[in-house]
């Protein structure tokens, strides 16, 4: 196997994660797994060793990139990091979907929900900074790419090289899309998620809250209703807002400390959101200190516990606490 080069955004090791991986698969997972049936397993660039898809563009959960891993050696597997908490995650995903199918089997799409549960080794195993981010997988190693979202020639311009230097080390084979080959068998979300996250797709954050606030009276202990309705509660706070200029302009009270911090984390840039806060925190009286700590944990779920930026900034908050 050749070595990608570091000048590319450098490359780690997979396999550890990939045995972790499989152990947690589901069904989903494996449904979603290319078809590679007859391809020599010592020769996994042989011309007649099709790569049948179901589709050009797949989403698949942490654990089911294992399934794709070995096809990388084959096909450049690009990989979308999405989240619900960007405004400019929705049209990233538009660019990176119509350039790929665009190129007609060139490479394969994942996309993985960079918010789940389980994504945070896989997060730091590619090297990401902040969401939405864009990353290769090349001969089962790992290449970051891009963070944010970005113009559609830019993002054409990162594909091609992408080609290109798959094409250097031997990946050349493309993707065959055939109907039913690999079809996902997603389970259904319950009633209230699907209602939530539908009304989330399309901007109306409010229903979402109501969805999400009934679903946790039903079961308080669900957790993604919960993580969903501390994310639908921030969209609904920036929604409409002039990001660039909340950024720009210093926070002079609490409410702008708390919107600036709102708005970094919207855009992915969770270590500065959590350092408005807890800046603020320590030369706060202790009402606003209660303000400001609810807030911030609000915002830990957001970022996932799995962040390392929620663990630095839970041991800011600690040393100030006590």
């Amino acid at each position: 196997m050749n070595s990608l080069p570091a000048s590319f955004g450098g490359a780690v090791d997979l396999s550890s994660l990939v045995n972790k991986a499989k152990s947690q698969s589901n069904p989903t997972d494996a449904a979603a797994a290319p078809n590679t049936a007859g391809a020599p397993s010592d020769a996994p660039n042989s011309s007649d060793a099709a790569v049948e898809v179901a589709s050009l563009v797949i989403d698949v959960t942490p654990a089911g990139l294992a399934n794709f891993v070995k096809i990388s050696e084959r096909v450049p597997v690009l990989v979308e990091f999405h989240t619900a908490r960007s405004q400019g995650g929705t049209e990233l995903s538009r660019k990176l979907a119509q350039d790929v199918i665009r190129r007609g089997g060139d490479m394969i799409l994942l996309r993985i929900d960079g918010d789940h549960a389980q994504v945070g080794e896989l997060l730091r195993a590619f090297q990401v900074q902040s969401l939405p981010a864009v990353c290769a997988l090349l001969l089962g190693q790992p290449v970051p790419l891009f963070n944010g979202d970005q113009t559609s020639e830019v993002v054409k311009q990162v594909l091609d090289k992408l080609i290109l230097l798959a094409r250097e080390n031997q990946v050349n084979q493309r993707a065959s899309v055939v109907e039913g080959a690999g079809e996902p068998a997603e389970p259904p979300l319950p009633p209230r998620h699907a209602a939530a996250y539908e009304a989330m797709e399309a901007g109306d954050y409010a229903k979402a809250i109501e969805e999400f606030e009934a679903a946790l009276r039903e079961a308080p202990a669900d957790v993604i209703a919960d993580g969903g309705l501390v994310q639908a509660k921030l969209l609904l706070r920036t929604d409409g807002l002039d990001l660039e200029k909340v950024l720009r302009d210093p926070a002079q009270d609490l409410a702008s400390v708390l919107q600036k911090a709102d708005v970094l984390t919207v855009i992915g840039h969770f270590e500065k959101a959590f350092d408005a806060i807890l800046e603020t925190f320590a030369v706060a009286n202790k009402e606003d200190r209660d303000v400001l700590r609810a807030h911030l944990l609000d915002l830990f779920k957001v970022a996932g516990p799995q962040a390392p930026e929620v663990n630095a900034a839970r041991a800011k908050l600690t040393n100030l606490l006590y």
